[in-house]
């Protein structure tokens, strides 16, 4: 994973819209406004849209017909490390499953990623039951239900995925979810009705924030 430092610092300046206050008024709230901040960035919606900054500037937004809908929640992995990275929760009409949304990551740097202040990635699901099994849209990675704990899965070889899979983590609890950053699998763990995400950092694995989604 690639340090996001440059891209936050050399945002461009935010606009009036993604500059209202953390704690939205009632009448906001009647017009379609809605904002989330943690850690200092902030998921604006407005309409069906949300827009995502840091102190530097936005970093994404989703847009067209698949990422437009009702924002759930903001969670951020990685909290206070330069890899840090915000991710959103949003409930699409007529899905069976809500999607979570990221900042385009450093594998699809085509010369612009520092200027890319638009693009969301799609980067997992959270479903609103149980599951026994969760695959990630590109097949390299998935979760599976195992007993009270859960396994997560990736492929042996990104190239050819006949080649198998190997366990890269477990962690206890009921599977909701399944997202992908970076080329990395995190699992959505829901215990005691509370809803986590957890992988791996570099002191093992660890949960890395909990998802709200009655917001």
């Amino acid at each position: 994973m690639k340090n996001k430092t440059l891209k936050i610092l050399s945002g461009l300046t935010l606009t009036a819209m993604l500059a209202i206050p953390a704690t939205a008024s009632a009448s906001q709230q009647q017009n379609g406004i809605q904002t989330q901040t943690q850690n200092g960035y902030t998921a604006l919606q407005k309409g069906e849209r949300v827009y995502v900054s840091a102190p530097g500037g936005q970093l994404y937004e989703t847009k067209g017909p698949a990422q437009l809908g009702k924002l759930k929640d903001l969670f951020v992995i990685f909290k206070g490390s330069p890899i840090e990275a915000p991710l959103i929760v949003v409930e699409t009409p007529g899905a069976k499953e809500l999607k979570v949304f990221s900042d385009l990551w450093w594998k699809f740097n085509d010369g612009t990623y520092e200027d890319n202040r638009t693009t969301a990635y799609d980067s997992g699901r959270i479903f609103y039951e149980a599951k026994e099994k969760i695959v990630s849209k590109t097949a390299h990675h998935y979760a599976v239900q195992e007993g009270n704990e859960v396994s997560v899965m990736t492929a042996n070889n990104y190239d050819d995925l006949s080649e198998g899979f190997h366990e890269s983590y477990r962690v206890e609890g009921t599977l909701r979810g399944l997202v992908i950053y970076d080329c990395c699998p995190y699992v959505v763990i829901e215990n005691n009705g509370v809803l986590s995400i957890h992988g791996h950092s570099e002191t093992g694995i660890v949960q890395f924030d909990t998802i709200n989604l009655n917001q």
